[in-house]
């Protein structure tokens, strides 16, 4: 007896679909289509058309993707859906920066990772699909909800996984294997102490209160462990704002030269200053070289702000003048198109007799002229704007390099002054070691070492001498970096702006002649057609 399957069961599976651009343009105005209809036309019946790389949406549901590809150019996707399909892999989206939005509902994704540049993310849908466990969204900060139930993850870590998403509010885990513990959901609700929805239900405070209980010492530990981490990371935030701060006044070095200058050293040198007897001297030396430190720095802050005010006010000058130019521009042109058209109503269909084409391309060329002249005007109105503003900035530049060079002789004079305090105190401690050895005085330890050199003279002020000539060296080098940064940045400056405003004005040259000899001329020459039509 023979067995003969049923149609269904012999049909051939579907192709997947591949991503391409008439499927996107259909998934674009699937958005925009009402329920049960047709796409909606706008209201004056103009035909819609959408500029897909435009595209703020896009649904490319229950199309049989297999592969997630071909989205370049969409960066500018806020809402992408991609449920319902047959995705095995989250791929090829890492330049979507601008995704709020995203539906991987209904596929075979089996893990999480592709994500990590979707730090805009605050709506992330992986319900219905094959993953063991949730990771992979350490960068997505800005997550509020996560649907991740109907897969297959059985582990509580999965769980504690979203305690750090401090804007997570509703997370879904039912379907999965864990939802089955007695302990998963006052787990989850001691351990996510932000999330308002769990499981498609409102978080009840009394449970939440009774989960804490019942994790209380396990989340005693965890909370003084993520206090410390805090305040650790406040702490890289507040040297890093300080570093970028510095840095943009042109004194990021003062850290790293004030360890130069405070560091003990190494050697014989380095061991006599640790000596007991020393180290009032040292801690002097400290203090003093801080203070300066900080005036400098300080000085240093309010010339950066000034250079701020000073760039600020120079943009807003040029805006102004940029915006009144271009108003003059419009206005010369609008009256240019009103000729146009009145010339155009005077012919009527015949088209433009040849005297009033000549006319008008008179009129197209003393509009030339006129832009023109406009333009030349503002280059040099623009010139002396940018030449007021490079010398006011240029002032500031020399008054910051005139107090850095105030600073580093004020930094070479307090090392010569602690040199030679160091030299007189450590010749008191010579003797003081040759009376030891006499008998004559209290035994205090000294180093071996340091007895060796206290012994001979000459060594020691030799070794001083070139410790000072050292550390004088690396202030020589410090002031010629600080220097050189600050006469860099300064001709940075300008000829940023001046480049800025060479590509302005060749841009503007560009656009006029495009304006008067490309697209009026064209109009004119088709203006005059059906007159040169009818002479011919």
């Amino acid at each position: 007896r023979r067995l003969t399957l049923h149609p269904a069961l012999m049909a051939t599976p579907p192709v997947p679909g591949v991503i391409d651009e008439e499927m996107c343009r259909e998934g674009e105005e699937r958005l925009h289509r009402p329920a049960g209809g047709a796409a909606a036309a706008p209201a004056d019946g103009a035909v819609r058309e959408v500029a897909l790389r435009d595209a703020g949406s896009l649904a490319l549901s229950f199309r049989n993707v297999l592969k997630i590809d071909n989205l370049v150019g969409f960066e500018r996707l806020v809402k992408l859906e991609l449920d319902n399909n047959i995705i095995e892999r989250i791929e090829n989206i890492g330049h979507l920066t601008s995704l709020e939005t995203l539906d991987l509902s209904f596929n075979n994704i089996s893990r999480i990772s592709g994500l990590e540049t979707l730090t805009k993310l605050t709506h992330l849908s992986l319900f219905n699909n094959r993953l063991t466990e949730v990771g992979g969204l350490d960068t997505l900060t800005a997550l509020e909800v996560l649907s991740v139930g109907n897969n297959l993850i059985g582990d509580l870590s999965s769980v504690l996984y979203l305690r750090p998403f401090k804007r997570l509010h509703a997370v879904n885990f039912a379907g999965n294997p864990l939802c089955q513990e007695a302990e998963y959901r006052p787990y989850a609700l001691a351990h996510l102490p932000r999330v308002k929805y769990l499981d498609y239900r409102m978080v009840d405070e009394q449970a939440v209160q009774a989960a804490k209980e019942q994790y209380q010492d396990r989340l005693q530990e965890m909370q003084e462990a993520e206090a410390a981490e805090e305040a650790a990371e406040a702490e890289r935030q507040q040297r890093a704002e300080r570093a970028a701060e510095l840095a943009a006044a042109n004194v990021g070095h003062v850290d790293a030269f004030r360890d130069e200058m405070l560091a003990e050293g190494g050697g014989d040198v380095g061991k006599l200053r640790q000596h007991a007897s020393l180290l009032p001297l040292a801690q002097e030396f400290q203090a003093a070289l801080n203070e300066a430190i900080d005036e400098y720095v300080a000085t240093a802050l309010e010339i950066g702000g000034l250079k701020r005010e000073e760039l600020s006010t120079f943009s807003e000058a040029f805006g102004e003048a940029k915006t009144e130019g271009t108003a003059e521009a419009q206005r010369q042109i609008a009256q240019y198109r009103h000729l146009v058209k009145r010339a155009q109503h005077d012919a009527g269909a015949s088209g433009l007799t040849p005297s009033q084409l000549g006319a008008m391309q008179e009129a197209n060329g003393a509009l030339y002229e006129a832009l023109m002249d406009m333009e030349m005007s503002q280059v040099e109105r623009y010139g002396e704007t940018i030449g007021a503003f490079e010398s006011a900035y240029e002032e500031l530049s020399k008054r910051l390099q005139e107090t850095g060079s105030t600073f580093f002789n004020r930094a070479r004079e307090l090392e010569g002054a602690f040199t030679q305090k160091l030299e007189a105190a450590a010749s008191e401690l010579a003797e003081e070691e040759a009376a030891r050895e006499a008998g004559s005085a209290e035994d205090e330890a000294v180093p071996e070492e340091v007895r060796t050199l206290l012994g001979d003279r000459e060594t020691l002020t030799n070794a001083l001498t070139q410790a000072h000539d050292t550390r004088v060296a690396q202030l020589d080098a410090r002031e010629d970096e600080a220097r050189a940064r600050e006469v860099a940045a300064l001709k940075g400056t300008i000829e940023r702006l001046q480049a800025d405003e060479y590509g302005r004005n060749r841009g503007a040259v560009v656009e006029i002649w495009n304006l008067v000899h490309v697209e009026h001329k064209n109009e004119l020459l088709e203006l005059g057609a059906p007159a040169h039509a009818e002479v011919a």
